[in-house]
């Protein structure tokens, strides 16, 4: 047995066994045609990166990034860019159902869970905790 990620064991129980399971035809779809909806939000969040920069404004002759913009900003366009990366990167391996994937794809959760605690974006962080490891756990089993 693969040893478990941070939080994994804690989680496995809540997710498997307390949420509803998805059905086999839609986990097989998410496992599916998942890895390209990843990489078209993945491929859309560049481009929303570029335009918090202010390098889509600066082609087009308008304004760049505002000089006000405080801590809080910069660690959002850290952890997204982080949680971005992880996303490309588990592209390949989610294609070929390898695992190694699939934990990219966790890590990628906490990070952006993370962001929406120093951002003070509670709602986020609860609603996308929660949809994103009842998915994620829901699809473990076909990543080997």
């Amino acid at each position: 047995m693969e040893s478990k990620l941070p939080l994994e064991k804690e989680l496995e129980p809540i997710f498997l066994q307390k949420f509803p399971p998805f059905s086999d035809s839609v986990k097989e779809f998410l496992v599916q045609y998942g890895p390209y909806f990843i990489l078209i939000l993945s491929v859309l969040g560049i481009f929303g990166l570029l335009t918090a920069f202010g390098v889509g404004g600066a082609v087009l002759g308008m304004g760049a990034a505002s000089v006000g913009m405080g801590f809080n900003f910069y660690v959002a366009i850290a952890l997204g860019i982080v949680t971005l990366v992880m996303y490309l990167m588990a592209f390949s391996p989610l294609k070929a159902r390898k695992r190694a994937g699939w934990n990219l794809l966790y890590y990628a959760l906490l990070v952006g869970l993370v962001s929406n605690l120093i951002q003070l974006s509670i709602f986020g962080f609860i609603i996308g905790g929660l949809i994103g490891f009842w998915v994620l756990f829901q699809i473990r089993e076909k990543y080997a």
